[in-house]
């Protein structure tokens, strides 16, 4: 009896629960599979894959984790609470420091400290105290200052012929023992274009507080010649605040399309506005998502801009791109009913035909620069119709196109039609290898040299097939200066490698800018400009 009695108080004891595993393996086990899943499916497509892991797999898969700890870990109530508790106060903490600024090229989000005065505030700071020179002043100073480019000038977007290429300067690669001199460097108004360059002046578009900004800097100084002021702005979530675009600079005028589709001439001396247009209204269209974003052609004696059809009632209205006489302002003619893009007016002379290229959202159609007369088209799209990388001409037979959102590269030839005797677009290869979402790519020799989903990929031009891709440099963009490739990173480094088809290496570095950067660099005279969202700076690579 007494040994029974005794054991009775060791049946009635719980016994101890472990820790129950299996469900960690089970959440880590549906994410994986999950990433696996979204990395088959969406393939080539980084945008999407980026999403889909930062906003959705990654968060079910830590959801799943917290439900094992709350409920399913057998950990004791007051552990978990604890452990909950930690969670809370971190994810506080978290949110009470760090700031969401911004969508970087592959639209992940970027935070910074909240303590920090951000770069608009330093930007709006550094405008109040800005003197600038009159109209009559600044066109006094450089009285002696030709406005007719010259070699060595860059007289607007991506240079003379829109590629980017560099003709007759030459790069020192030394920049650890002589790193490249720092002319200047201050706040800028938003926006994402270029600088266009004749001699000493630089003209770019800003957007400060409520109005759309065409300035004028001195290259040598960063001073402020003139400014252009319109009262409008455009925001978008994704893409942030202020144009696109670069200036066009022709014949003493410079022609500006801002985000909104305001299309000015303006003097170039004294930024006096010769005329006006509203392309938006002119096309009878609304605007795009991340506002109008090409620059201006100058062809002639017209000035070519495509701000697309990008509704089904606008469609009948066959403006999607539009001429209008330089001198006067006025229409010239008017053509197509495709949506627009985010891509310039390119002219290109091919087969014999002098034509303009307009790479819109449904791919590369052709018009005549005499009345618009569409002379012919080649799809090339991808799921959000998005096409911003400009086309590299090859040769008087051949383009090539680009786009980002897994959709890749092709390369266009052209047959002759056996019926009609006209010429036919045809493709002679594509690649998945080489996609170009908004960093346009250029040419050397055999060999194409690009950012695919930012990284740097080098690709044999007679077959479409990729060298090597290495070098993550982001969503920056790059100049062609010789036999080199002068990238200006996403992160706002510059940094120098040689366009080869083998595998290459850095030459040099630097860092130029702060901040999330994807404007085009300007290399004119030994001097590089480079600019984003925030700052703007020029250094002497001489």
């Amino acid at each position: 009896m007494a040994s029974d009695a005794a054991a009775t108080p060791s049946q009635n004891v719980t016994p101890a629960r472990h820790l129950r595993w299996w469900p960690i393996a089970a959440a880590l086990g549906i994410g994986a599979a999950l990433q696996t899943a979204a990395t088959f499916f969406f393939g080539e497509n980084r945008p999407y894959l980026d999403w889909a892991c930062v906003f959705v797999i990654w968060p079910l898969t830590v959801f799943l984790l917290l439900l094992w700890w709350t409920f399913w870990s057998r950990l004791p109530w007051r552990t978990r609470g604890q452990g909950l508790m930690v969670l809370a106060v971190i994810g506080g903490t978290s949110l009470a420091s760090f700031r969401f600024d911004e969508f970087d090229g592959a639209m992940i989000p970027r935070f910074s400290r909240r303590w920090q005065p951000t770069r608009k505030d330093r930007a709006s700071e550094f405008f109040k105290n800005v003197e600038t020179t009159s109209p009559v002043t600044a066109q006094d100073d450089f009285a002696n200052e030709s406005l007719v480019p010259t070699a060595g000038d860059w007289p607007g977007f991506r240079g003379p012929n829109r590629d980017d290429v560099v003709v007759g300067e030459s790069l020192r690669t030394d920049w650890d023992s002589k790193p490249p001199k720092q002319l200047w460097k201050h706040p800028i108004g938003s926006g994402w274009g270029a600088f266009a360059v004749i001699g000493r002046r630089a003209w770019t578009l800003e957007q400060r507080g409520e109005n759309e900004l065409c300035v004028c800097y001195d290259i040598e100084t960063g001073r402020e010649l003139w400014t252009h002021a319109d009262a409008v702005r455009f925001s978008s979530p994704q893409g942030g605040v202020g144009p696109c675009s670069t200036p066009t600079v022709h014949d003493g005028k410079v022609f500006t399309q801002g985000a909104t589709g305001i299309l000015n001439c303006l003097d170039a001396a004294t930024g006096q506005r010769v005329w006006t247009h509203n392309t938006l209204e002119d096309a009878g269209s609304p605007n795009i998502s991340w506002g109008q974003s090409g620059s201006p052609l100058i062809v002639d004696d017209l000035v070519i801009v495509s701000p697309g059809s990008n509704d089904q009632a606008s469609h009948a209205n066959k403006s999607a791109v539009i001429a209008y006489y330089r001198d006067s302002g006025v229409k010239a003619w008017a053509s197509g009913s495709r949506m627009g893009s985010y891509a310039s007016p390119h002219f290109a002379t091919l087969n014999g035909l002098r034509q303009v290229l307009i790479y819109d959202g449904l791919g590369l159609m052709a018009l005549s620069p005499e009345n618009g007369h569409e002379l012919w088209k080649f799809d090339w799209t991808n799921g959000p119709q998005i096409n911003a990388a400009q086309p590299i001409l090859v040769d008087d037979q051949r383009v090539l196109i680009g786009s980002g959102y897994g959709q890749g590269s092709v390369l266009i030839g052209f047959d002759q039609n056996e019926k009609s005797g006209s010429e036919v677009a045809k493709s002679r290869w594509q690649s998945k290898q080489f996609k170009l979402k908004f960093n346009s790519g250029v040419r050397c020799g055999d060999f194409l040299f690009g950012l695919d989903e930012g990284m740097l990929t080098c690709l044999n031009l007679m077959t479409g097939k990729r060298l090597w891709k290495q070098g993550r440099y982001g969503y920056g963009q790059m100049l062609l200066v010789q036999d080199k490739l002068l990238i200006l990173s996403e992160e706002g480094d510059v940094v120098l490698v040689p366009a080869t088809p083998e595998t290459p290496r850095e030459l040099a570095r630097f860092h130029a800018i702060d901040g999330k950067t994807w404007s085009h660099p300007v290399l004119s005279r030994g001097r590089l400009l480079v600019r984003n969202s925030d700052e703007a700076a020029c250094f002497d690579l001489r």
